[in-house]
Protein backbone atom coordinates (compact mmCIF):
# COMPACT_ATOMS: atom_id res chain seq x y z
CA UNK A 1 0.00 0.00 0.00
CA UNK A 2 1.51 3.27 -0.72
CA UNK A 3 2.48 5.39 2.02
CA UNK A 4 0.44 9.01 0.84
CA UNK A 5 -1.93 8.32 -1.45
CA UNK A 6 -4.12 10.84 -3.30
CA UNK A 7 -7.30 11.02 -4.05
CA UNK A 8 -7.76 12.70 -7.27
CA UNK A 9 -10.55 14.06 -9.33
CA UNK A 10 -10.02 14.35 -13.61
CA UNK A 11 -12.99 16.61 -14.66
CA UNK A 12 -12.95 16.42 -18.91
CA UNK A 13 -15.23 18.36 -20.72
CA UNK A 14 -15.45 15.12 -23.55
CA UNK A 15 -17.15 12.16 -23.52
CA UNK A 16 -15.08 9.21 -22.39
CA UNK A 17 -14.90 7.58 -25.67
CA UNK A 18 -11.40 7.02 -28.50
CA UNK A 19 -8.80 10.38 -27.97
CA UNK A 20 -5.62 10.87 -26.84
CA UNK A 21 -6.64 12.61 -23.15
CA UNK A 22 -9.21 9.53 -22.93
CA UNK A 23 -5.85 7.20 -23.68
CA UNK A 24 -3.75 8.82 -20.96
CA UNK A 25 -6.04 8.67 -18.53
CA UNK A 26 -6.83 4.70 -19.45
CA UNK A 27 -3.28 4.52 -18.70
CA UNK A 28 -2.99 6.81 -15.76
CA UNK A 29 -6.10 6.09 -13.83
CA UNK A 30 -6.04 2.31 -13.75
CA UNK A 31 -1.99 2.43 -12.85
CA UNK A 32 -2.73 4.52 -9.84
CA UNK A 33 -5.19 2.67 -8.67
CA UNK A 34 -2.54 -0.41 -8.58
CA UNK A 35 -0.35 2.18 -6.67
CA UNK A 36 -3.20 2.54 -4.09
CA UNK A 37 -4.36 5.55 -4.93
CA UNK A 38 -8.24 6.27 -5.44
CA UNK A 39 -8.95 7.68 -9.24
CA UNK A 40 -12.62 9.52 -10.31
CA UNK A 41 -13.14 10.80 -13.39
CA UNK A 42 -15.98 13.06 -14.11
CA UNK A 43 -17.19 13.47 -17.90
CA UNK A 44 -19.83 12.44 -20.15
CA UNK A 45 -19.62 8.93 -20.93
CA UNK A 46 -18.20 6.91 -23.76
CA UNK A 47 -18.01 3.82 -25.32
CA UNK A 48 -14.36 3.65 -23.84
CA UNK A 49 -15.84 4.26 -19.98
CA UNK A 50 -15.66 0.90 -19.31
CA UNK A 51 -11.95 0.66 -19.82
CA UNK A 52 -11.59 2.74 -16.75
CA UNK A 53 -14.43 1.13 -14.56
CA UNK A 54 -12.24 -2.31 -15.20
CA UNK A 55 -9.20 -0.95 -14.02
CA UNK A 56 -10.52 0.19 -10.64
CA UNK A 57 -11.39 4.09 -11.59
CA UNK A 58 -14.56 5.43 -10.91
CA UNK A 59 -16.82 7.06 -13.47
CA UNK A 60 -19.25 10.21 -12.27
CA UNK A 61 -21.42 11.33 -15.51
CA UNK A 62 -21.03 15.47 -15.74
CA UNK A 63 -21.38 17.60 -18.29
CA UNK A 64 -19.71 20.97 -18.74
CA UNK A 65 -21.37 23.21 -20.95
CA UNK A 66 -21.82 26.65 -20.51
CA UNK A 67 -22.72 29.71 -22.78
CA UNK A 68 -23.81 32.40 -20.86
CA UNK A 69 -22.33 33.98 -17.10
CA UNK A 70 -25.39 32.30 -15.75
CA UNK A 71 -25.17 29.15 -17.34
CA UNK A 72 -21.50 29.12 -15.98
CA UNK A 73 -22.40 29.92 -12.34
CA UNK A 74 -24.90 27.13 -12.13
CA UNK A 75 -22.55 24.44 -13.38
CA UNK A 76 -19.67 26.20 -10.93
CA UNK A 77 -22.58 25.35 -8.14
CA UNK A 78 -22.54 21.65 -9.40
CA UNK A 79 -19.30 20.83 -9.68
CA UNK A 80 -18.93 22.28 -6.42
CA UNK A 81 -21.39 19.75 -5.30
CA UNK A 82 -19.78 17.21 -7.08
CA UNK A 83 -16.68 18.00 -4.81
CA UNK A 84 -18.24 17.56 -1.86
CA UNK A 85 -19.45 14.61 -2.40
CA UNK A 86 -15.85 12.55 -3.69
CA UNK A 87 -13.46 14.95 -1.45
CA UNK A 88 -10.58 14.38 -3.44
CA UNK A 89 -7.17 15.83 -2.34
CA UNK A 90 -6.23 16.91 -5.84
CA UNK A 91 -8.65 18.54 -8.47
CA UNK A 92 -7.36 17.46 -12.42
CA UNK A 93 -8.85 19.34 -14.75
CA UNK A 94 -7.87 18.17 -18.53
CA UNK A 95 -8.63 21.77 -20.17
CA UNK A 96 -8.48 25.35 -19.64
CA UNK A 97 -13.02 25.49 -20.14
CA UNK A 98 -12.49 22.75 -17.27
CA UNK A 99 -9.75 24.31 -15.47
CA UNK A 100 -11.53 27.50 -14.98
CA UNK A 101 -14.59 26.10 -13.99
CA UNK A 102 -12.61 23.91 -11.07
CA UNK A 103 -11.37 27.70 -10.67
CA UNK A 104 -14.93 28.69 -9.62
CA UNK A 105 -16.14 25.68 -7.86
CA UNK A 106 -12.98 25.25 -5.61
CA UNK A 107 -11.23 28.61 -5.37
CA UNK A 108 -11.52 28.32 -1.69
CA UNK A 109 -11.06 24.55 -0.86
CA UNK A 110 -8.12 23.25 0.62
CA UNK A 111 -7.56 20.97 -2.26
CA UNK A 112 -4.39 21.17 -4.84
CA UNK A 113 -5.51 22.33 -9.05
CA UNK A 114 -3.27 20.66 -11.01
CA UNK A 115 -4.21 21.16 -14.70
CA UNK A 116 -2.59 19.11 -17.66
CA UNK A 117 -2.69 20.60 -21.01
CA UNK A 118 -2.91 18.37 -23.77
CA UNK A 119 -3.69 20.80 -26.80
CA UNK A 120 -4.79 23.85 -27.23
CA UNK A 121 -5.96 24.22 -30.91
CA UNK A 122 -7.88 27.67 -30.76
CA UNK A 123 -6.11 30.12 -30.97
CA UNK A 124 -8.51 32.58 -29.63
CA UNK A 125 -8.72 30.24 -26.25
CA UNK A 126 -4.24 30.23 -26.29
CA UNK A 127 -4.46 33.87 -25.82
CA UNK A 128 -6.65 33.75 -22.85
CA UNK A 129 -4.81 30.51 -21.70
CA UNK A 130 -1.93 32.48 -19.65
CA UNK A 131 -4.07 34.74 -17.95
CA UNK A 132 -6.56 32.20 -17.48
CA UNK A 133 -3.90 29.29 -16.13
CA UNK A 134 -2.21 31.66 -13.85
CA UNK A 135 -5.85 32.17 -11.95
CA UNK A 136 -7.26 29.14 -11.78
CA UNK A 137 -3.73 26.29 -11.50
CA UNK A 138 -1.99 26.07 -8.60
CA UNK A 139 0.30 23.82 -11.35
CA UNK A 140 0.42 23.51 -14.74
CA UNK A 141 1.41 20.03 -16.71
CA UNK A 142 2.04 20.59 -19.95
CA UNK A 143 2.11 16.95 -22.63
CA UNK A 144 4.93 19.20 -24.65
CA UNK A 145 7.67 21.64 -25.40
CA UNK A 146 5.67 23.23 -28.14
CA UNK A 147 2.29 23.84 -26.32
CA UNK A 148 4.68 25.01 -22.86
CA UNK A 149 6.58 27.51 -24.92
CA UNK A 150 3.79 28.85 -26.49
CA UNK A 151 1.43 29.58 -23.24
CA UNK A 152 4.78 31.01 -21.23
CA UNK A 153 4.88 32.80 -23.86
CA UNK A 154 1.32 34.19 -23.44
CA UNK A 155 1.75 34.70 -19.45
CA UNK A 156 1.42 31.79 -17.91
CA UNK A 157 4.59 31.57 -15.04
CA UNK A 158 7.07 29.18 -15.84
CA UNK A 159 7.53 28.40 -12.57
CA UNK A 160 3.85 27.11 -12.41
CA UNK A 161 4.51 25.02 -15.35
CA UNK A 162 6.10 21.33 -15.68
CA UNK A 163 6.40 19.39 -19.05
CA UNK A 164 5.60 15.34 -18.84
CA UNK A 165 5.63 14.22 -22.46
CA UNK A 166 3.22 11.33 -22.06
CA UNK A 167 4.73 7.75 -22.58
CA UNK A 168 3.56 4.91 -24.61
CA UNK A 169 3.11 1.27 -23.45
CA UNK A 170 5.73 -1.13 -25.38
CA UNK A 171 3.97 -3.92 -23.63
CA UNK A 172 0.67 -2.77 -26.02
CA UNK A 173 2.70 -1.32 -29.29
CA UNK A 174 5.24 -3.22 -29.98
CA UNK A 175 6.73 -4.74 -33.91
CA UNK A 176 4.53 -8.45 -34.18
CA UNK A 177 5.48 -10.27 -37.28
CA UNK A 178 2.61 -12.36 -36.41
CA UNK A 179 -0.26 -9.87 -36.50
CA UNK A 180 1.27 -8.63 -39.23
CA UNK A 181 0.90 -11.55 -41.34
CA UNK A 182 -2.73 -12.37 -40.08
CA UNK A 183 -3.82 -8.86 -41.05
CA UNK A 184 -1.99 -8.83 -44.45
CA UNK A 185 -3.86 -11.77 -44.74
CA UNK A 186 -7.23 -10.28 -44.18
CA UNK A 187 -6.87 -7.37 -46.32
CA UNK A 188 -8.74 -8.26 -49.65
CA UNK A 189 -7.08 -8.23 -52.74
CA UNK A 190 -3.32 -7.50 -50.98
CA UNK A 191 -0.52 -8.54 -53.10
CA UNK A 192 2.56 -9.86 -51.08
CA UNK A 193 4.62 -7.11 -52.66
CA UNK A 194 2.36 -4.11 -51.92
CA UNK A 195 3.29 -1.25 -49.59
CA UNK A 196 0.42 0.13 -47.38
CA UNK A 197 0.35 3.59 -46.04
CA UNK A 198 -1.41 3.88 -43.27
CA UNK A 199 -3.13 6.18 -40.79
CA UNK A 200 -4.72 5.86 -37.17
CA UNK A 201 -7.01 9.41 -36.66
CA UNK A 202 -10.60 10.02 -36.21
CA UNK A 203 -12.42 11.58 -39.60
CA UNK A 204 -12.66 14.96 -38.83
CA UNK A 205 -11.57 18.32 -40.13
CA UNK A 206 -7.99 18.82 -38.21
CA UNK A 207 -6.77 15.04 -39.25
CA UNK A 208 -7.37 16.81 -43.04
CA UNK A 209 -8.07 13.32 -44.53
CA UNK A 210 -8.84 14.88 -47.87
CA UNK A 211 -5.31 16.27 -48.65
CA UNK A 212 -3.95 12.21 -47.17
CA UNK A 213 -6.61 11.40 -49.90
CA UNK A 214 -5.26 13.84 -52.71
CA UNK A 215 -1.39 13.15 -51.89
CA UNK A 216 -2.25 9.35 -52.17
CA UNK A 217 -3.95 9.25 -55.58
CA UNK A 218 -0.38 11.17 -56.82
CA UNK A 219 1.45 8.25 -55.46
CA UNK A 220 -0.78 5.77 -57.11
CA UNK A 221 -0.19 7.28 -60.48
CA UNK A 222 3.55 6.07 -59.74
CA UNK A 223 3.21 3.19 -58.20
CA UNK A 224 -0.18 0.77 -58.41
CA UNK A 225 1.38 -2.39 -55.83
CA UNK A 226 0.39 0.67 -52.98
CA UNK A 227 -2.87 0.44 -50.42
CA UNK A 228 -4.15 3.15 -47.98
CA UNK A 229 -6.06 2.33 -45.17
CA UNK A 230 -7.40 4.68 -42.47
CA UNK A 231 -8.41 3.20 -39.12
CA UNK A 232 -11.04 5.32 -37.03
CA UNK A 233 -14.34 7.13 -37.38
CA UNK A 234 -15.93 10.39 -37.14
CA UNK A 235 -18.28 12.80 -38.47
CA UNK A 236 -16.52 13.64 -42.04
CA UNK A 237 -16.54 9.39 -42.92
CA UNK A 238 -18.86 10.10 -45.72
CA UNK A 239 -17.14 13.54 -47.28
CA UNK A 240 -13.86 11.13 -47.30
CA UNK A 241 -15.60 8.39 -48.59
CA UNK A 242 -17.36 10.39 -51.50
CA UNK A 243 -13.50 12.18 -51.88
CA UNK A 244 -11.88 8.60 -52.20
CA UNK A 245 -14.57 8.13 -55.27
CA UNK A 246 -14.22 11.31 -56.92
CA UNK A 247 -10.81 10.79 -56.56
CA UNK A 248 -10.92 7.43 -58.49
CA UNK A 249 -8.65 5.28 -56.00
CA UNK A 250 -11.51 4.08 -54.04
CA UNK A 251 -11.29 0.84 -54.57
CA UNK A 252 -7.23 1.13 -53.12
CA UNK A 253 -8.61 2.76 -49.57
CA UNK A 254 -9.63 0.75 -46.78
CA UNK A 255 -12.18 2.39 -44.23
CA UNK A 256 -11.19 0.06 -41.23
CA UNK A 257 -13.79 2.03 -39.06
CA UNK A 258 -12.93 2.50 -35.28
CA UNK A 259 -10.73 -0.15 -33.42
CA UNK A 260 -9.99 -1.72 -30.41
CA UNK A 261 -6.86 -3.36 -31.45
CA UNK A 262 -4.87 -0.93 -33.07
CA UNK A 263 -1.52 -2.25 -32.77
CA UNK A 264 -2.50 -5.32 -35.10
CA UNK A 265 -3.56 -2.74 -38.23
CA UNK A 266 -0.16 -0.42 -37.11
CA UNK A 267 1.68 -3.89 -38.17
CA UNK A 268 -0.07 -4.05 -41.29
CA UNK A 269 1.28 -0.36 -42.19
CA UNK A 270 4.70 -0.01 -44.26
CA UNK A 271 4.47 3.45 -43.57
CA UNK A 272 2.73 5.44 -41.23
CA UNK A 273 0.71 9.05 -42.83
CA UNK A 274 -0.81 11.98 -40.73
CA UNK A 275 -1.36 14.97 -42.57
CA UNK A 276 -2.87 16.92 -39.68
CA UNK A 277 -3.64 20.61 -39.83
CA UNK A 278 -3.31 20.72 -36.23
CA UNK A 279 -1.73 18.74 -33.78
CA UNK A 280 -0.20 18.86 -30.35
CA UNK A 281 2.38 15.63 -29.34
CA UNK A 282 0.13 12.81 -31.72
CA UNK A 283 -0.07 9.87 -29.57
CA UNK A 284 -0.98 7.74 -33.08
CA UNK A 285 1.89 8.76 -34.85
CA UNK A 286 3.99 7.61 -31.44
CA UNK A 287 2.18 4.19 -31.12
CA UNK A 288 3.65 4.05 -34.46
CA UNK A 289 6.65 4.13 -33.91
CA UNK A 290 6.55 2.10 -30.60
CA UNK A 291 5.47 -0.80 -33.68
CA UNK A 292 8.64 0.32 -35.91
CA UNK A 293 7.19 2.19 -37.85
CA UNK A 294 8.62 5.41 -40.28
CA UNK A 295 6.11 8.26 -39.91
CA UNK A 296 5.30 10.67 -42.44
CA UNK A 297 3.45 13.91 -41.20
CA UNK A 298 2.93 17.47 -41.39
CA UNK A 299 5.10 19.86 -39.30
CA UNK A 300 2.50 20.95 -36.85
CA UNK A 301 2.22 21.46 -33.09
CA UNK A 302 4.12 19.09 -31.38
CA UNK A 303 4.62 16.78 -34.27
CA UNK A 304 8.60 17.65 -34.25
CA UNK A 305 9.09 16.21 -31.22
CA UNK A 306 8.43 12.84 -31.69
CA UNK A 307 8.96 12.83 -35.53
CA UNK A 308 12.86 13.89 -36.86
CA UNK A 309 12.99 14.77 -40.32
CA UNK A 310 15.16 12.57 -42.13
CA UNK A 311 15.66 10.14 -39.13
CA UNK A 312 12.68 8.47 -38.75
CA UNK A 313 10.63 9.88 -41.25
CA UNK A 314 9.77 12.97 -42.65
CA UNK A 315 8.05 16.10 -41.75
CA UNK A 316 6.82 18.17 -44.67
CA UNK A 317 3.90 21.62 -44.20
CA UNK A 318 0.72 21.06 -44.16
CA UNK A 319 -1.86 21.07 -47.04
CA UNK A 320 1.34 20.61 -49.31
CA UNK A 321 -0.34 17.79 -51.44
CA UNK A 322 2.96 17.41 -53.64
CA UNK A 323 5.31 17.46 -51.13
CA UNK A 324 3.28 14.88 -49.00
CA UNK A 325 3.09 13.06 -52.20
CA UNK A 326 7.09 12.73 -52.63
CA UNK A 327 7.65 11.72 -49.05
CA UNK A 328 5.49 8.80 -49.83
CA UNK A 329 6.89 8.20 -52.90
CA UNK A 330 10.75 8.35 -51.53
CA UNK A 331 9.92 5.82 -48.70
CA UNK A 332 8.14 3.51 -51.30
CA UNK A 333 10.72 2.98 -53.12
CA UNK A 334 13.97 2.77 -50.47
CA UNK A 335 12.79 -0.45 -48.58
CA UNK A 336 15.74 -0.27 -46.51
CA UNK A 337 15.59 3.38 -45.78
CA UNK A 338 11.55 1.96 -44.12
CA UNK A 339 13.60 -0.31 -41.74
CA UNK A 340 16.30 2.10 -40.68
CA UNK A 341 13.50 4.68 -39.71
CA UNK A 342 11.29 2.24 -38.22
CA UNK A 343 13.83 1.34 -36.08
CA UNK A 344 15.27 4.73 -34.83
CA UNK A 345 11.42 5.55 -34.16
CA UNK A 346 11.11 2.45 -31.89
CA UNK A 347 14.34 3.54 -29.97
CA UNK A 348 13.25 7.18 -29.70
CA UNK A 349 9.71 5.61 -28.27
CA UNK A 350 12.51 3.98 -25.70
CA UNK A 351 14.59 6.92 -25.17
CA UNK A 352 11.88 9.47 -24.96
CA UNK A 353 8.87 8.54 -24.29
CA UNK A 354 8.79 6.26 -21.50
CA UNK A 355 5.69 5.02 -20.07
CA UNK A 356 7.27 4.05 -16.90
CA UNK A 357 8.81 7.49 -16.62
CA UNK A 358 5.44 9.04 -17.68
CA UNK A 359 3.93 7.32 -14.44
CA UNK A 360 6.21 8.01 -11.79
CA UNK A 361 6.68 11.92 -12.85
CA UNK A 362 2.85 12.33 -12.46
CA UNK A 363 2.63 10.34 -9.54
CA UNK A 364 5.38 12.11 -8.06
CA UNK A 365 3.42 15.65 -8.71
CA UNK A 366 -0.05 14.15 -7.36
CA UNK A 367 1.39 12.62 -4.04
CA UNK A 368 2.74 16.23 -3.50
CA UNK A 369 0.09 17.84 -4.17
CA UNK A 370 -2.31 15.57 -2.26
CA UNK A 371 -0.16 15.36 0.75
CA UNK A 372 -0.59 19.49 0.90
CA UNK A 373 -4.48 18.84 0.74
CA UNK A 374 -6.14 19.89 3.84
CA UNK A 375 -3.08 20.69 5.68
CA UNK A 376 -2.88 24.31 4.11
CA UNK A 377 -5.51 27.13 2.34
CA UNK A 378 -5.68 27.17 -1.17
CA UNK A 379 -3.65 30.51 -0.90
CA UNK A 380 -1.21 28.22 0.74
CA UNK A 381 -1.13 25.31 -1.67
CA UNK A 382 0.00 27.01 -4.60
CA UNK A 383 3.82 28.18 -3.31
CA UNK A 384 4.62 25.25 -1.26
CA UNK A 385 3.51 22.85 -4.46
CA UNK A 386 5.75 25.49 -6.79
CA UNK A 387 8.55 25.13 -4.38
CA UNK A 388 11.63 23.42 -6.33
CA UNK A 389 12.75 21.35 -3.09
CA UNK A 390 9.49 19.29 -3.14
CA UNK A 391 8.40 19.38 -6.78
CA UNK A 392 10.89 20.61 -9.33
CA UNK A 393 9.69 22.31 -12.41
CA UNK A 394 10.56 22.32 -15.76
Amino acid sequence: MNEHPFKILYLMTDPFGMGGVQSDLKALGPYFVSRGHEVVVACPSGDQVDVLTRGGVTHIPFSVHFRTPGQFGDQARKLRSLIERVQPTVLAPQSIRASWICHAAAKNLPLARVTTIHNIHSNMNALWAGVILNRASHLVIFESDHEHRRITRLGLSRRKTRVIPSGIDTETFYPDPEARQKMRAALPDLGPDDVVFGCVARLSEEKAHDNLLASYAVVRKSYPKTRLVLVGDGPLRGEIESRARELGIAPFVHFAGQQRNVREWLNLFDVFVLASTRESLPRAAREAMACGLPVIATRVGATREAVRDGENGFLVPPAQVDSFARAMIHLLFDPDLRVRMGRESRRMIDARFSQSTWLADNESVYKVAGSLAGRFSSREIGPRLLDPAVTPCS
